[in-house]
């Protein structure tokens, strides 16, 4: 990658957001319009269309606007790049594959990014049409169909230290398993339409009222089911009370048998016994597969799973922010607390790491350990292994306001 720009004197500083505006200018600087077009073959481009437009109708669509010389083109942005929040106008995701789809015609041009030095105008002859459906079928070929391929995606001009930047990374197992910005809250977090499509589909939210009281399950660990918790939490009293150790290390008969005493006296109906008793036995089966691939260490235990609905409350009060039901400040307190009561909940990254694994796959996986396994085992390797990631960059406890 480039040295990241230095400023004329007596100009406002411009600095690439993240690393593909980075390889940007770098194209840009050495002329190279094969490279640049290679660049946005692999990257999320933005369009901004009217939102009652896109509430209406949805779907993808661009909106040529008149060029300086009089010419028509299309505008899109990479995702360091997108607009400030502006209320009439939504980000559509889209792809140079997907433009090249949909073109209205040769005397259009596309451009990048304006205004910035990553800009580049693109003609789009028949000719240049085809060539970019070559190159985006080129660099796309080793790259999943299905999803966006995971990737720890960083905006350098975000909060990457201090209780936010934090907090974010507490969600950055679904930012990295999305692809998207791990360290930003913006307009939105992946694309408007997918947001309130995420929102609607998989959380019954489509108001307000709804996005809160979602949210609020969330931060209390009411969105999952409460018997996982129930035996994790069992279990940890016990290794306390075993020469204060609290590392799980409990024989599994006497953790069975004290929660068969606990229900009891709760005079908790057979059922919940019942699956008390089961769940036992998937999280120690679990528990030997996170060993086997790294999420544990060879003698580590979960503390605890609540971690799963703390770590999701980040991407939803994102979600809820992008969909635009509520503001900035609610979005922003909700991850902040959502970073805090991860942090009175557990030791360490890969502590957190592993309870929040062990929560989506009692919820989701039933020992097949398919995607929602390999969606959580894929990030959390990135996040503990690369430089860049905020979990090797800001300490667990952490304390910094820089």
């Amino acid at each position: 990658m480039t040295n990241r720009p230095r400023a004329r004197a007596g100009t406002p500083r411009w600095q690439a957001a993240t690393e593909i505006e980075e390889a940007l200018l770098e194209a840009v600087r050495n002329k190279d319009r094969r490279g640049y077009l290679r660049i946005l073959a692999t990257a999320d481009l933005f369009h901004y269309v009217p939102k009652d437009y896109q509430d209406k109708r949805g779907g993808r669509a661009y909106f040529p606007t008149e060029d300086v010389d009089g010419s028509v083109c299309v505008v899109v942005r990479t995702v360091g790049e997108r607009l400030p929040r502006r209320a009439q106008f939504v980000a559509v995701r889209t792809s140079l594959l997907e433009l090249e789809a949909i073109w209205p015609g040769s005397r259009y041009t596309l451009h990048v990014n304006p205004g910035t030095p990553a800009f580049m105008r693109l003609t789009a002859s028949a000719l240049d049409r085809r060539r970019w459906r070559k190159t985006a079928a080129e660099a796309t070929a080793s790259l999943p169909t299905d999803t966006r391929p995971t990737r720890l995606l960083t905006k350098y001009t975000g909060p990457r230290t201090g209780p936010l930047a934090h907090a974010l990374a507490c969600g950055a197992h679904l930012s990295v398993a999305n692809g998207v910005l791990w360290n930003e809250i913006g307009d939105v977090y992946d694309s408007y339409g997918n947001e309130v499509k995420t929102l609607r589909e998989w959380w019954g939210t489509t108001t307000a009222h709804e996005w809160q009281e979602q949210l609020d399950a969330l931060l209390e660990g009411r969105n999952s089911p409460p018997e996982p918790q129930f035996a994790l939490d069992v279990r940890q009293q016990l290794a306390l009370e075993m020469e204060g150790r609290g590392d799980g290390r409990v024989d599994t008969g006497l953790w069975r048998r004290t929660c068969t005493a606990v229900l009891a006296d709760l005079q908790a109906p057979a059922e919940v016994e019942e699956t008390v008793q089961e769940l036992i036995g998937r999280i120690l089966r679990y528990e030997a597969r996170f060993r086997a691939d790294g999420l544990l260490p060879p003698d580590g235990f979960v503390r605890s799973a609540v971690g799963y609905d703390y770590g999701r409350a980040v991407g939803f009060a994102r979600w809820g922010l992008s969909a635009r039901l509520c503001p900035f400040a609610a979005a922003e307190e909700a991850v902040l607390r959502a970073g805090e009561l991860c942090h009175e909940a557990y030791r360490s990254w890969e502590d957190f790491s592993a309870g929040y694994a062990l929560g989506r796959v009692l919820r989701f996986d039933t020992e097949e350990f398919g995607q929602w396994y390999t969606k959580v085992l894929e990030p959390h390797r990135i996040l503990t292994k690369d430089a860049e990631s905020p979990w090797r960059t800001i300490p667990w406890n952490s304390t910094s306001t820089v």
